[in-house]
């Protein structure tokens, strides 16, 4: 049901994943330029030729969060939930890489300073492993209950 414990973990790994675009990723500074990678709605602000690496960046924590939201209604179908988590949680992996490889790959020598940005899909990831684990939990008690019977 939807007052279930894992039901505040999806909510709040939505939140979290909505965050991401209002706060600063990363700030690079060169010898010459400091570029600063932020979201604006659907794109990458800084340097020119990282515009279309924005929206594959984007795209993918606009879906974290759509797939976080949509976890909370799949209450009656655990095993989709689980999986569901498990698939969201490498999609964190996979986003978590490509802010990585985006940041740094047209630069020689940064010198980086870490935005609020750069850390949240590490604390969507912790709230979406909590869920999955309140989910089994859930699947657990359910199955121990029909052994009773």
């Amino acid at each position: 049901m939807i007052q279930r414990i894992q039901t505040l973990w999806f909510l709040l790994a939505t939140v979290v994943a909505i965050l991401i675009f209002f706060f600063p990723v990363i700030e690079l500074t060169t010898e010459s330029n400091i570029h600063i990678h932020e979201y604006k709605s659907i794109s990458l602000v800084g340097v020119d030729n990282l515009i279309q690496s924005g929206y594959i960046v984007a795209g993918l924590t606009g879906l974290i969060a759509f797939l976080s939201f949509v976890g909370i209604f799949l209450y009656k179908n655990r095993n989709l939930q689980m999986r569901i988590c498990v698939f969201i949680s490498l999609l964190i992996i996979f986003l978590a890489i490509l802010i990585i490889s985006f940041s740094w790959m047209r630069f020689s020598n940064p010198t980086a300073s870490v935005g609020l940005s750069a850390i949240l899909p590490f604390i969507v990831f912790i709230f979406i492993l909590m869920a999955r684990r309140a989910v089994k939990k859930d699947d657990e008690l359910v199955k121990s209950v029909d052994r009773i019977r």
